[in-house]
């Protein structure tokens, strides 16, 4: 068997070691959500400023908050998770499935919210977004395959939910109602503590209980699916930070150019 299933109480006593590899996994992965986190709510900035090009920033926010701060972030944290006393290997399809949901619950959020602050607007995006975490999150865990079965308690999992809740609406609330360079920091920080919150709560939550019997789980190991994720995400960042860089300048040549031409009316007249 290599389902996953809630459980209402755990009790199976297998160790889940979740820093198998050191704590140097942790902060690597707090890492990539805290530069995912910078890109996309830069990225979100400039789509609110932007009237042609507003879908692509959206896009590039998605890809950077959702692709890249919670499911890459999340997905490196599981490399350092270990089940004693069996192989670990994970479901592909569900993997992707997360990645795709983290993706989408940004897309859509930020859709959503406008370009200003509307608290009519704001609540049903923060929940999208959330709602879309915490499904990430649960995907992940769920494409956990080893020699038995693994429980996910469902009231450790709600609280993981919940955790994903705040996140969102949090981190949508804040960069749209705060504007300082300090305000920007503290939501970069706020985004990254709940992924990292809302990951540890979900990773309490599993429970294996290993069959010895069982034949080798089926799947990929993490790092062959995990490692050029990683690459292609670290890579597919270059782009809106690029754009980022690049902006200000468009912004000022614009400006310069509209100049010209009211000299040029003005001449004229």
């Amino acid at each position: 068997m290599h389902d996953v299933r809630l459980f209402a109480a755990a009790n199976s006593g297998a160790a889940v070691d979740q820093f198998s590899m050191g704590y140097w996994i942790t902060a690597l992965s707090f890492g990539v959500s805290v530069l995912g986190a910078v890109v996309g709510i830069a990225c979100v900035l400039h789509g609110a400023r932007s009237s042609g090009f507003r879908l692509v920033w959206v896009t590039s926010a998605a890809v950077s908050l959702g692709g890249v701060g919670v499911w890459l972030a999340t997905s490196v944290a599981l490399l350092g998770v270990d089940i004693p006393g069996t192989a670990m290997r994970f479901d592909g399809g569900k993997m992707i499935a997360a990645m795709a949901t983290a993706f989408v619950a940004v897309f859509v959020a930020l859709i959503v919210i406008g370009r200003r602050l509307v608290l009519a607007r704001l609540i049903p995006g923060g929940l999208v977004m959330g709602i879309g975490f915490g499904s990430t999150l649960y995907l992940g865990l769920g494409s956990i395959r080893i020699q038995g079965s693994v429980e996910i308690s469902p009231w450790l999992s709600a609280a993981a939910l919940a955790i994903a809740l705040v996140t969102g609406v949090g981190t949508l609330w804040s960069f749209q109602a705060l504007r300082s360079p300090l305000a920007r920091a503290a939501t970069v920080l706020l985004f990254a503590v709940g992924v990292a919150g809302m990951y540890y709560a979900g990773i309490a939550a599993i429970d294996p209980t290993i069959d010895s019997v069982a034949k080798a789980p089926d799947g990929l190991t993490l790092f062959e699916f995990v490692f050029p994720m990683f690459v292609i995400g670290s890579l597919a960042l270059t782009v809106p930070i690029t754009a980022v860089l690049i902006a200000p300048d468009r912004r000022e040549t614009a400006a310069a150019i509209a100049a010209v031409r009211r000299s040029e009316l003005e001449s004229v007249h």
